[in-house]
C-alpha cells in the first residue's frame, strides 16, 4: 500500500513537472460588433511589425493562449481596416486608443475589455499599467472638458489665451509628473519601462538620465528604448558646459558652410532649428526678429537650421518671416544630420553658444532668451 502510494504521488509530481507554464488571455469587446473579425498580438514599440498572434471574435469574446518566455509588453488591437467605422477620440501619452490595450504578457491568467477606453486586469504588472492608464484618463478628461469650454481659440482676447496656454501646460505638466515618478520608481518593471518609452520624448534630460541610470536590462531591452539611451548619450555630448558640436551644410545658394565659421568666432550665437512647416516656430519668429534687431550690432548672431525638406517653402519662410541671418539645410526633414548631433526631436529647439564656443543653455525663447541676452551683453 505505501508503495502504491508512493508510485502515485511520483506520477503526480511528475505530471506538474511536466506542465508547461502558459498564459491564457481572456478577452471581450464592449459598444461594438466585431463578431467574426480577428483581434491581433503586437510587439510593443515596434513601428509596422507583423502581428505575433491573432484570435478571432465570437459572440463579443476571444482568447488567445500560449507560453511567454519571459514577460513582455504587448498590444492588442484590431487591423486599421476594422477602425475605419470607429470614432477616433483624443489621447495622449500613457492611453490607449479605442479598441486597444498595452499589456504585460506572462505566463498567468490575464483578462482585457477592448472598448473605446480598454481594461485590463490579471497580474500585478498589468494592474500597475492599469491605475496609471486610468490617471492619464482622468486627466484627459479635464483636457477634453477644458478644451470644450474655451469656445473659438482666436477669438480670445491675448490675456485669455495666456491663461488657456496657462491651464493646458498646467494639465500637460501633470501628466509629466506623474509618469516620471512612476518610471523613476519603477526601473525595474515592465510597466516602468512601459510609461517611460510613452513619455520619453516630454521628460526632462536629466530625469531621462537618472532614470536609466538605475534602469535593468529587461527594461532597457524594451523596443525604443536604445533609441533614448542613444539619444541620451548625443546630448551629453552638447550639454551645457560642453563645446558646440560642428557639422557643415548648405546656405540657400547651395554653398557648403560649417557651424564654425559662424560659432566660436568672439560671438554670443543662437543655433535655432527650426522648418517653415512647423506652427510654434513661426509663432516665435517675429519675436526672434525683434532681438536680432536689438542685440545683433552688439555682438549677437543666429545660424537658423532648418528640417524643412522643400527648398521652396524653405527660402518662402525665410523671406516672409524677415529672417535675416544665416540659413543652413540638408533638406532632409527630421533625418536632418545637424539635428541629430544635437539630440533635436522636437522644434522649435535653441542653442546659445558662448563667445568662445561654448553651450550656456538650451531651448531658450521670447522672454527667457531676452533676459539672457541682456545678461550677457552689456
Amino acid at each position: 500500500m505505501k508503495k502504491f502510494l508512493f508510485l502515485a504521488a511520483s506520477a503526480i509530481a511528475l505530471i506538474s513537472c511536466s506542465t508547461k507554464p502558459s498564459y491564457q488571455l481572456t478577452g471581450k469587446v464592449a459598444g461594438a460588433d466585431f463578431n467574426g473579425k480577428y483581434v491581433y498580438m503586437y510587439e510593443f514599440g515596434v513601428r509596422d511589425a507583423a502581428p505575433l498572434d491573432s484570435a478571432l471574435v465570437q459572440e463579443g469574446a476571444f482568447l488567445f493562449k500560449g507560453d511567454q518566455a519571459s514577460p513582455a509588453l504587448r498590444v492588442i488591437r484590431f487591423s486599421q481596416a476594422d477602425m475605419e467605422s470607429i470614432s477616433p477620440r483624443q489621447t495622449g501619452p500613457g492611453q490607449n486608443r479605442p479598441y486597444s490595450a498595452t499589456i504585460v504578457l506572462e505566463n498567468a491568467p490575464i483578462l482585457v475589455t477592448l472598448d473605446t477606453v480598454s481594461v485590463v486586469a490579471g497580474t500585478i504588472e498589468n494592474e500597475a499599467i492599469q491605475a496609471f492608464t486610468t490617471e492619464m484618463e482622468k486627466i484627459n478628461a479635464e483636457e477634453v472638458a477644458f478644451a470644450s469650454s474655451i469656445g473659438n481659440f482666436d477669438s480670445l482676447t491675448a490675456e485669455a489665451k495666456a491663461e488657456v496656454e496657462k491651464k493646458s501646460e498646467a494639465l500637460f505638466n501633470r501628466r509629466l509628473d506623474f509618469a516620471g515618478k512612476y518610471a523613476s520608481e519603477n526601473p525595474t518593471k515592465l510597466s516602468g519601462a512601459y510609461v517611460f518609452r510613452s513619455f520619453s520624448s516630454y521628460l526632462d534630460e536629466a530625469v531621462q538620465q537618472e532614470i536609466i541610470a538605475k534602469a535593468d536590462s529587461t527594461f532597457k531591452a524594451v523596443p525604443g528604448i536604445d533609441r533614448v539611451i542613444a539619444r541620451l548619450e548625443v546630448l551629453g555630448k552638447v550639454a551645457v558646459g560642453q563645446k558646440f558640436t560642428d557639422f557643415e551644410m548648405a546656405d540657400m545658394e547651395g554653398n557648403m558652410h560649417k557651424l564654425s565659421e559662424y560659432v566660436g568666432q568672439g560671438k554670443i550665437v543662437l543655433i535655432d532649428f527650426w522648418a517653415s512647416w512647423c506652427p510654434p516656430c513661426r509663432k516665435e519668429m517675429p519675436a526672434l526678429v525683434e532681438l536680432y534687431k536689438k542685440y545683433n550690432k552688439k555682438g549677437f548672431e543666429i545660424v537658423g537650421v532648418s528640417l524643412d525638406k522643400d527648398k521652396d517653402a524653405w527660402e518662402e519662410g525665410v523671406k516672409n518671416m524677415h529672417m535675416e541671418w544665416k540659413q543652413l539645410s540638408d533638406l532632409k526633414f527630421w533625418e536632418s544630420e545637424g539635428a541629430a548631433l544635437y539630440g533635436v526631436n522636437s522644434i522649435p529647439h535653441t542653442v546659445l553658444v558662448d563667445k568662445d564656443g561654448t553651450i550656456l543653455a538650451k531651448n531658450l525663447h521670447g522672454e527667457e532668451l531676452n533676459t539672457k541676452l541682456a545678461e550677457l551683453i552689456k
